[in-house]
C-alpha cells in the first residue's frame, strides 16, 4: 500500500493509505481502492475539492 497525500481547494491536507487511487469522471469523484482492488467504502473524495494528489514514498 502506499500512502498519498490530498492537498484540497481550502488548504486542508490529509493522509491516506491505498492501493491506488483512481479518478471516476463518470461518478464525479476519486476511487481510493485498497489492497483487495475493491474500492475503500469509508473514504469519498469529490475530484472538484481537491487541488493535487501526491503519492509519498
Amino acid at each position: 500500500m502506499t500512502e498519498y497525500k490530498i492537498i484540497f481547494e481550502s488548504g486542508v491536507t490529509a493522509t491516506i493509505e491505498a492501493e491506488s487511487i483512481e479518478l471516476n469522471d463518470v461518478l464525479d469523484k476519486v476511487e481510493v481502492k485498497g489492497a483487495d482492488g475493491q474500492e475503500m467504502e469509508e473514504v469519498y473524495l469529490n475530484f472538484e475539492h481537491i487541488s493535487a494528489i501526491i503519492p509519498q514514498d
